[in-house]
């Protein structure tokens, strides 16, 4: 099955040409499911169906707001916003991580309580039939977003795919379950079919609540201007310290990351006595980011040049 969705997400992904098209076909891939879980959980009985739909209605609500930070941040700077927009997409991932995983916290609480207090029946033939079309069609939007986001390097999208993820995990385990349940009832008991839907609740909200974990915890290092790590920050700090011996000079650097754009401050600690005019200063900033350039793409680079160290 994953193969064959993986292959469909290809011919799909010809069709989809930007982030924004992207959103919007999750967008109304998101409505579709959550009045199709909502409707269905209603229909069999069933609060993990529900639970799944309920999951993709919030994740309706934060594709919508992904979609709108999308079209922000490709806007350039202006006088309210003058270093640009770029510092929306950890904001907006920040609250989807948040919003997810309170909704994870709601549904491991409801389901121990119904645990507690006996468990519900539900309708096993239609739940497995609901969990069936569910997975299905929650992996392939998975496996088409994973291949977008590669495809226009959209942290956005990224994100959105892990909310996918999730509703995939929650709908395999739905599946899973309901067999189990159908096999118990083949053999004779029954009487545990009253546990599997709070159960399979439970278990659900516990697995799905690690991917908003790791979500907030990268928009949080982002929101709080924490140095990246990685490969871009190893690259820049090889390529200044070689600048600062080719040319005499102390160099000093400052790397945020702001969703899709690096921040990069670099100081320079002129020697007292060197001449550094405006045409040296110029080319020494083309010949830093003709080395570093590619790897940061759009940047914000500011490089000042000080005989002061106060100024550094």
């Amino acid at each position: 099955m994953a193969h064959h969705s993986y292959m469909l997400s290809k011919v799909i992904n010809k069709f989809i040409t930007t982030e924004k098209q992207a959103l919007t076909l999750s967008l109304f891939c998101s409505i579709f499911f959550a009045i199709f879980g909502i409707g269905y959980g209603l229909l069999v009985g069933s609060n993990a169906i529900m639970l799944d739909g309920f999951f993709s209605l919030f994740s309706m609500g934060m594709t919508g707001l992904g979609l709108v930070t999308a079209y922000l941040v490709t806007r350039p700077d202006d006088d309210r916003f003058q270093y640009g927009y770029a510092h929306f997409e950890p904001i907006t991932n920040f609250i989807n991580g948040t919003i997810i995983l309170l909704l994870c916290l709601a549904a491991l609480y409801s389901g121990i309580t119904t645990l507690l207090s006996g468990g519900r029946e539900i309708s096993l033939g239609h739940a497995l039939i609901a969990s069936t079309i569910a997975t299905v069609l929650c992996s392939l939007m998975y496996f088409i977003e994973v291949e977008l986001a590669k495809q226009f390097n959209s942290e956005l999208v990224r994100v959105d795919s892990q909310e996918w993820l999730v509703d995939t995990i929650l709908s395999t385990t739905l599946l899973v379950g309901f067999l189990v349940a159908m096999g118990l009832s083949a053999i004779g008991y029954d009487q545990f079919n009253h546990y599997i839907d709070p159960a399979l609740v439970s278990l659900l909200a516990v697995c799905a609540a690690i991917v908003p974990i790791k979500v907030l915890g990268h928009s949080l290092r982002e929101v709080l201007k924490i140095a990246p790590e990685g490969y871009i920050p190893e690259l820049i700090d090889q390529e200044i310290e070689a600048l600062g011996q080719r040319h005499c000079i102390r160099c000093y650097s400052h790397l945020a990351k702001s969703g899709r754009r690096f921040d990069l401050e670099i100081n320079i600690l002129v020697p007292i006595g060197q001449e550094w005019p405006v045409a040296r200063q110029d080319a020494l900033r083309h010949e830093l980011w003709s080395r570093i350039g590619d790897a940061l793409g759009d940047a914000w680079l500011s490089v000042c040049f000080t005989h002061e160290e106060r100024w550094l």
